[in-house]
């Protein structure tokens, strides 16, 4: 199975995921047919740290889709405060 190299952006504190140097944007190659929910594991994210996925700058509630080869996976923590 070939891989497939996607585009991941990670917002607020869940920066702190990726090295310090990559500023919350980092690409990587993961195994095609991969899903959002796995992507989650694969990075370290727990699904209670998620409040907002975007693919390519579309909001996505399904987080069993299949990644595809060049997505830009934007992955927004709840934000609180006042």
């Amino acid at each position: 199975m070939r891989n497939i190299q996607i585009e991941v952006r990670l917002f607020a504190y869940l920066r702190e995921l990726l090295p310090s140097e990559s500023r919350g944007v980092k690409k990587i190659e993961i195994k095609n047919c991969l899903t959002i929910d796995d992507l989650m594991d694969e990075v370290g994210i727990l699904e209670k740290e998620i409040m907002i996925v975007m693919i390519n700058g579309i909001r996505r509630l399904d987080y069993n889709e299949s990644l595809k080869d060049g997505d830009r996976v934007a992955i927004f923590p709840p934000v609180g405060g006042g």
